[in-house]
């Protein structure tokens, strides 16, 4: 029988194991990293290793102790916008679009494993701004059974209050890494589409905040929520929103009616002048916002939102992001529209939001939308709506597939 041809490009192993070498350095004096357990070690041949993603830094652990060859699967505009992309390409880095997976997406990590190489990859696709884990969807399960392999885990902890998606300074503290076995090929496949997919969310679940008050890791305080009010953006006592700020650097006060909680050294949150806060994880802070953003949603679905904003599309050449244009974004129930100027003529676009269970952005920052092979990167004049945008993105999907 004659071998499928590959679609896909074979790590250069000088690259990759530059890669490793450099990976294995930060991991060792920079970020604390300890391996509790590596069963991939020594292993060859195919596999499928599936990780929690808690920080942008949780492939440094990863890339240290995987075998050699393994494809790592990353978002395509992330890899298309750096410039370290060909360098990605040339480790065997497989490219593919975020919540909308081609079939030439499924083609090319099918035939990785088809040649008997490793695959990696996150299933939840974006990094947390709060510290949990996200549902693994059914349809992910089903992908990993098609996948016809063993399964392994490499379950990171440490990097998201290392690295938080909203930081302005990193702090070191400590991370772990473990890789074992989930299952076996024949076992996952014997597996229902739940139980797939419950088996999957059970081992790549987290809470960074409720598992370090036991570990207690320490991290230097004075610096433990600088951009942590553009995710806790509504106050929990008088419910009005874009009242929280960073006092002190380690204070989130309302400035509407004063309510203020401070961080120790352990990411928990206590209440300035004694009492207990409403919130004492910032998960669960987060976690209120987005069921009432929800609730919100469910009552009022003819809401719509409007805002100014810059506008950035990715120049294929830089590898980066390129300002180019400006206008009107409107959010809608079931659509987002364009109305402005790109590349110095009148531009209008409609995109429906039914495909979005959530879409890839930076709190306080910025958002991005995919429509087709475009990438708009939307920056609001008023960057702390961006995390309510996201809110109601995720209300308006479930909404969608409740019904």
């Amino acid at each position: 029988m004659s071998k499928k041809k590959k679609s896909f490009r074979e790590p250069n192993p000088f690259i990759f194991g530059l890669a490793r070498g450099i990976s294995r350095f930060l991991c060792r004096f920079f970020y604390n990293v300890k391996i509790l357990r590596n069963d991939l070690k020594g292993k060859t041949g195919k596999c499928v290793i599936i990780a929690n993603h808690e920080s942008i830094i949780d492939v440094l652990p990863a890339y240290s102790v995987v075998p050699p060859k393994t494809h790592f699967v990353v978002s395509k505009a992330m890899m298309d916008s750096m410039p370290i992309a060909p360098l990605m390409e040339m480790c065997g880095a497989i490219g593919k679009n975020q919540f909308q997976t081609s079939a030439l997406d499924m083609r090319r990590m099918k035939s990785v494993l088809d040649h008997n190489e490793p695959l990696m990859l996150y299933p939840a696709g974006l990094m947390t701004e709060s510290g949990t884990s996200t549902p693994i969807p059914i349809a992910t399960a089903k992908v990993l059974k098609w996948f016809s392999t063993d399964i392994y885990v490499a379950k990171v902890n440490g990097t998201y209050l290392t690295n938080p998606k909203w930081e302005k300074v990193k702090r070191k503290g400590r991370i772990t890494i473990e890789l074992y076995k989930l299952a076996s090929k024949e076992d996952f496949a014997a597996l229902s589409d739940e139980e797939a997919a419950a088996l999957v969310e059970e081992h790549l679940s987290f809470d960074a905040y409720r598992e370090n008050e036991k570990q207690r890791v320490y991290y230097k305080n004075g610096d433990n929520v600088e951009g942590l009010q553009y995710v806790l953006y509504k106050c929990p006592l008088c419910e009005r929103e874009f009242t929280i700020k960073v006092r002190n650097k380690n204070k989130l006060t309302c400035k509407a009616c004063g309510y203020t909680v401070k961080s120790d050294n352990y990411g928990i949150l206590s209440l300035v002048g004694g009492g207990e806060p409403l919130y004492k994880y910032p998960s669960d802070w987060h976690a209120y916002i987005e069921q009432s953003v929800y609730d919100d949603v469910k009552a009022a679905p003819d809401f719509s939102y409007e805002t100014h904003a810059i506008i950035r599309t990715i120049n294929d050449k830089r590898h980066r992001y390129e300002t180019v244009g400006e206008g009107n974004i409107t959010l809608n129930f079931d659509y987002f529209m364009i109305d402005g100027i790109i590349d110095g003529m009148p531009y209008v676009d409609k995109i429906a939001t039914a495909s979005f269970p959530i879409l890839p952005f930076r709190p306080g920052g910025y958002f991005e939308i995919q429509h087709g092979e475009h990438i708009y990167r939307i920056v609001p004049d008023n960057p702390e709506i961006v995390m309510k945008w996201i809110f109601t993105i995720k209300a308006i999907f479930k909404l969608k597939h409740e019904t």
